[in-house]
């Protein structure tokens, strides 16, 4: 009876997940067959999922007809950019909140959270006035400063939960032999925290990727602008090219997944190490 019991429960486990894989992949299956339809095939009555003919050349299309690869250097340079500045601020201040007793700890981290709390969207309008003060629209440099402090926060959070993670009383004993504060950081602290730096890149580059509205009202230039950009030039005069338009989304996204191919192990090795639950 019990084995009966069991064997139901794996089963109806099974179709659960199932289910939920085929609800998560639906969308991305009708992205990659869109991608490969006629313009007259993906306005077709009753609409399929797979194309009678796969059309390859529309890749071929979108690099001919729009700067593809100047978008997509444009995207890596600007979220390898974001990721180095937001470690450089992030790692300092996440050590601060999780070893330093300061003044105002408690309310800094406080501002942390409900800063997260805010859609960066509400500071659009302050931000393209401050740009456009400091002559910075149409510049590579806006897209890296907004990207960089709108993830920001979050970096600090989660990697200060990793560097309380770390023992105090490896720390003490450190400096007790020696080492200074900096030092401790350098040769300690950072080496026990990879899995989180790591982490903590990842969701960073791939945010900084994603981006589309600051890189819409920031910057006009078509070759500056980033692999978002590039989806926004299919629709003109209210006319969409679907199948243009999502031949574009797939290879946007072919980055972000070789890079969770490359770095699964360290993701999910940052992840079950507690940072956060911390």
């Amino acid at each position: 009876m019990r084995s009966v019991t069991t064997l139901s429960g794996a089963l109806l486990r099974t179709a659960l997940m199932t289910g939920l894989a085929l609800f998560t992949l639906f969308p991305l299956l009708v992205v990659a067959g869109t991608s490969l339809k006629t313009m007259g095939e993906v306005f077709q009555s009753p609409a399929t999922l797979v194309p009678r003919a796969f059309v390859w050349h529309n890749y071929v299309d979108i690099f001919v007809r729009i700067p593809m690869a100047r978008h997509l250097l444009n995207s890596l340079f600007i979220a390898l950019a974001a990721v180095f500045f937001n470690l450089i601020v992030a790692t300092p201040a996440a050590y601060a909140m999780a070893r330093i007793k300061f003044r105002g700890r408690g309310l800094f981290g406080m501002s942390i959270l409900v800063v997260q709390m805010f859609s960066p969207v509400i500071v659009l309008i302050p931000l393209f006035e401050m740009m456009k003060a400091l002559q910075l629209l149409d510049t590579y440099t806006a897209l890296i400063l907004v990207n960089t402090a709108i993830t920001l926060p979050f970096s600090i959070w989660m990697l200060r939960g990793f560097f309380k993670n770390i023992p105090e009383e490896l720390e003490d004993a450190a400096m007790i032999d020696g080492l200074s504060r900096t030092g401790m950081i350098f040769r300690i602290a950072l080496p026990l925290t990879a899995p989180g730096l790591t982490t903590t890149a990842i969701f960073t580059f791939v945010s900084a990727w994603n981006e589309f509205i600051f890189a819409l009202v920031l910057v006009s230039k078509r070759t500056m602008q980033p692999i978002t950009m590039a989806l926004y030039a299919w629709e003109k005069n209210n006319v969409v090219e679907w199948n243009y338009l999502m031949a574009t989304a797939v290879v946007a996204t072919v980055p972000t997944i070789l890079l969770f191919l490359l770095v699964r192990k360290r993701l999910t090795d940052g992840l079950m190490s507690g940072a956060v639950k911390a």
